[in-house]
């Protein structure tokens, strides 16, 4: 049993952590935050575009729409001083199928706790884990997937875990010059935590991705310049106010080499316009996204993300 002043702390370092989800209103917020630059850096409107890796956190049937296997790291620096890491990896599994593993961990340190205005009595910390596997399948033109994952919550010494499921479908039209996305996210729970348990951000996102032009080289196959354009709604439940937002980005890529994105995020604390560059090196891609945060966040949101692809 917890000493009443050591309950106390708890309940205010609970309060101070969820202070960070405010752009969602819900617990467990990096649930609900990227961890990839691209996707970042184009206002997160990836439910249909996405296809790599990271599909593992946008929609899992994007595995099925890989050209390779992968692995990937990101790294986000944020606010609050805290930390984002995360580890994916997507594999072939047969001709119509693939799957995918991933972990995700955060960390706020130095969280200042007080019973009462003045000085900190203490410092806190937390974390946050989310470790689970994705398969998808195609079935022709439609692809469909499914994650589970199991979610970890600790404050100082009290540790809450739970689960959770993920599901998406994505579609191409037009000869893949169009595909539409849709996708279901963190449908489980948590134990409780301290006195209650944590709401999961249940979140309902669908989008499409289109392709309007591409510029070919002069033997005709290869794409000296291609565009993307993005748009995505989603919905986060059990939320009354600004549950619903807009996402849209726009990608230009020259020779197969660098990209340059943009991307709007309609409802959003932190930030609305976000701005990226991705650099091809052969197998490897590095991805930079910079989120220009409003005043009183101190600075700009900084996201990297590295992938390898076989």
């Amino acid at each position: 049993m917890l000493m009443p002043r050591l309950r106390f702390l708890l309940l205010s370092l609970l309060i101070a952590v969820q202070v960070q989800a405010q752009d969602e209103g819900v617990g467990l917020a990096f649930l609900v935050q990227s961890n990839d630059a691209a996707a970042m850096a184009m206002g997160g409107a990836q439910v249909a575009l996405t296809q790599d890796a990271f599909a593992t956190y946008w929609n899992p049937a994007g595995l099925m729409a890989a050209t390779s296997n992968q692995v990937a790291l990101a790294h986000r620096r944020w606010v609050f001083d805290e930390r984002h890491y995360a580890l994916a990896g997507r594999f072939q599994a047969g001709e119509n199928g693939s799957f995918g593993l991933f972990a995700t961990a955060e960390g706020i340190n130095n969280i200042e706790l007080r019973e009462q205005p003045g000085a900190p009595e203490a410092e806190g910390e937390a974390f946050y884990g989310a470790f689970g596997a994705s398969y998808a399948r195609r079935l022709g033109s439609l692809r469909v997937g499914v994650s589970a994952k199991y979610l970890i919550e600790r404050l100082l010494e009290v540790t809450a875990n739970g689960y959770a499921f993920d599901a998406g479908v994505q579609l191409d039209l037009l000869n893949g010059d169009v595909r539409l996305g849709a996708a279901l996210h963190n449908f489980g729970e948590m134990e409780n935590l301290i006195a209650r348990n944590t709401n999961l951000p249940r979140r309902i996102q669908v989008g499409a991705a289109a392709f309007p032009f591409r510029i070919l080289a002069a033997d005709g196959t290869e794409p000296v310049l291609k565009a993307t354009v993005t748009a995505d709604v989603s919905h986060l439940l059990d939320v009354s106010e600004e549950a619903t937002q807009v996402h849209l980005g726009l990608a230009a890529e020259a020779l197969d080499l660098v990209t340059l994105r943009v991307g709007y995020t309609s409802n959003l604390t932190l930030y609305s316009f976000s701005y990226g560059l991705g650099l091809a090196l052969g197998d490897i891609v590095v991805d930079y996204a910079l989120l220009p945060f409003t005043d009183g966040f101190g600075g700009p949101g900084h996201v990297f993300t590295m992938r390898y692809g076989w």
